[in-house]
């Protein structure tokens, strides 16, 4: 047995089953090296710092080979805890002062220093041992947004719903991570449900901690759901839990002016889900004014620089709020992306400006965003407000609470125009474009039925617990199209499907659409319009969310 090959060691292993392989673990050296491999036992690590030593020596070696997902979670003390540390502090104080602000960015901050050091050094250790050539470098890390222990019983609940975002300090001093190939950050499950432990992250954040992982093959991010509470009955509940529109704004012109300095040479791949859960984000009450995040700009910074990144990228998927500067930039220049493959954007129905590319079937819901002065900040001390409003605060009831209003299912074509024109132009201008699907999630439950005179009330409540969409989808010839529906598997033309409803382009946007993937696959182009899944007018989404599954489990090279 000790006379096989490793290699013949190995190939034997991979058949083996998991029971079969703990049997074989203790035969030799070599049967340990592939009894460990393809039993998978080391290939994931929740890493705490509770078990920095036992990281450091289950991986300083030949099992660094078999990790393939590193997980963390950054942890912030709750209030009561650090309160003694920096003085000042009282437990029934509704507002997060400056000094505590700091006091928690400095700790994420050690907290991400922690991470980065102590795989560093796992890094540091192999490489002597294995030579550069021979150095893994296929880590799918996996970072939470901060954590921080939160009692209800204790705190204020303003505590629980804070809208500053947290920084990561010093970002210079963060050592380079070669292993890392792809970077996720998670910012909570999927629940309608406030996730109140998690704090918000100021989204450069992501910039900077990709700019330390040279080798960075694809992003992902899950986060931004927790910016559309605010949606209740009683107005103190709304107040407590809303997120304030000015560190919302400042964190979107943070991320653009961190990119201006930010280089990413192997990035090829992107997933960033800022919409993330979108359950969460559809509960927003659409009578409700929005904030202009864009003001003092011109064009919104953050959809900018977004693309500008995705010049280098093969396939981007983004759930988003953007501007048509997301596709095509306003200085007139002319942008080229040589590698994009694959495109999926699900724009939400509202713009940065706080205007909306959806409006109310009979036209109401055209208005505009407010502007953000001072008063769009959140207090840095109690206020008589917070003191009346944890008054008559009780227990909050999620469900019997929620008043929303979902009523903008028709297009706004004042702004939707821009930005279908500036997407139709950049996605002419991808010449190696496989497929794109672009879309936005509807939903149509308006608090008041009387102003729908013309859908009666049991096509009303049936209408209203669907899920819907508007959105259109393309394939270049060849392609697999399924589960989009009508269309063919392999065609030997460019394919485009239309689900929008009773809706039409004009000439000249037609004409901008049709010249996606013209010139590289010729004039024929198969168009369909509508689907055979229309519900009163409307399109469901389920083909978007299918086809979204289908091409974004996993990623190439």
């Amino acid at each position: 047995m000790n006379s096989l090959p490793q290699e013949l060691v190995d190939r034997i292993g991979s058949h083996l089953s998991r029971d079969d392989l703990k049997n074989t673990l203790l035969l030799s050296h070599k049967w340990r090296y592939a009894s460990e491999q393809y039993s998978y036992a080391f290939s994931q690590y929740h890493l705490t710092t509770d078990n920095e030593s036992k990281f450091l020596s289950l991986y300083s070696g030949p099992r660094f080979r078999y990790l393939q997902r590193l997980i963390f979670m950054p942890r912030l003390p709750s209030t009561w805890l650090y309160s003694k540390e920096i003085g000042g502090y009282t437990l029934d104080s509704c507002r997060d002062t400056p000094e505590e602000l700091e006091y928690l960015d400095q700790h994420f901050t050690r907290q991400m220093f922690f991470l980065f050091s102590t795989l560093k050094t796992v890094e540091s250790r192999v490489c002597m041992q294995l030579g550069e050539d021979d150095f893994p470098r296929k880590i799918d890390l996996r970072i939470s947004t901060p954590l921080r222990e939160l009692w209800l019983s204790f705190e204020c609940i303003h505590r629980h719903f804070v809208s500053w975002r947290a920084h990561l300090l010093s970002t210079s001093k963060l050592p380079s991570l070669l292993s890392v190939r792809s970077l996720t950050v998670d910012g909570g499950g999927e629940m309608i449900y406030p996730t109140i432990d998690h704090r918000k992250l100021d989204l450069r954040v992501l910039l900077d901690i990709s700019a330390k992982l040279p080798n960075l093959n694809f992003l992902e991010c899950n986060i931004g759901g927790d910016e559309w509470y605010g949606n209740f009955g009683t107005e103190a509940y709304s107040y407590i839990t809303h997120d304030w529109a000015g560190p919302r704004r400042d964190s979107r012109h943070d991320f653009a002016k961190a990119y201006e300095n930010t280089v990413l040479p192997t990035l090829r791949h992107v997933r960033l889900n800022f919409l993330y859960p979108l359950t969460r984000v559809e509960e927003f009450d659409q009578e409700k004014t929005l904030p202009n995040l864009i003001k003092p700009m011109i064009y919104d910074p953050f959809s900018s620089s977004l693309r500008i990144l995705s010049y280098q990228l093969r396939t981007m998927n983004l759930h988003i709020v953007a501007d048509p500067s997301l596709f095509w930039p306003e200085d007139g220049s002319i942008p080229s992306w040589p590698n994009m493959e694959s495109i999926h954007v699900v724009f939400h129905m509202s713009t940065p400006s706080g205007s909306w590319y959806f409006r109310a079937p009979h036209g109401v819901g055209t208005t505009d965003g407010f502007e953000i002065t001072e008063k769009a900040y959140p207090p840095l001390e109690t206020t008589e407000r917070d003191e009346n409003d944890c008054t008559d605060f009780d227990v909050l009831d999620w469900e019997e609470e929620l008043s929303t209003s979902r009523f903008r299912v028709k297009p706004n074509e004042e702004t939707l125009l821009p930005f279908l024109t500036a997407f139709a132009k950049a996605t002419a201008s991808m010449f190696s474009l496989k497929e794109f699907v672009l879309w936005s999630p509807l939903r149509f439950s308006p608090r008041d039925h009387t102003a729908y005179a013309d859908i009666d009330s049991s096509q009303m409540t049936e209408l209203s617990s669907k899920e819907l969409a508007w959105g259109i989808a393309y394939a270049r010839p060849g392609e697999i199209v399924s589960p989009l529906n009508p269309g063919e598997d392999f065609s030997d033309t460019r394919q485009m499907w239309w689900y929008v409803g009773n809706w039409l382009p004009n000439p000249q946007l037609h004409s901008l659409f049709r010249r996606i993937g013209h010139e590289k696959h010729g004039e024929e182009l198969l168009e369909y319009w509508g689907a055979d899944e229309v519900f009163h007018g409307f399109n469901l989404r389920w083909r978007f969310r299918e086809w979204e599954q289908d091409r974004w489990w996993v990623f190439d090279t």
